[in-house]
């Protein structure tokens, strides 16, 4: 996850998906799509080598789905 909702001021919530292309990409995809109708995502998906070329882990500050769990269940 990444963007302004990690902060608080985001209208919807960034997520950026890293994994191998293929068939179980495109399910993912679908099933995104779907749940997207119903809350305001904004996902963009990369190939592990484009999210280590373009640094955008870094770059954005993004925080994995597991961190943040990890943060809330302390809080």
């Amino acid at each position: 996850m990444f963007g302004s909702s990690l902060i608080g001021v985001g209208r919807d919530f960034d997520i950026l998906i890293i994994g191998p292309s293929g068939s179980a990409l495109s399910q993912l995809k679908l099933e995104i799509r779907a749940a997207g109708s119903m809350l305001p995502l904004d996902v963009l998906y990369m190939l592990p080598e484009e999210a280590e070329e373009t640094n955008f882990l870094e770059r954005k500050k993004c925080i994995s789905f597991e961190k943040l769990c990890r943060l809330n269940n302390k809080t």
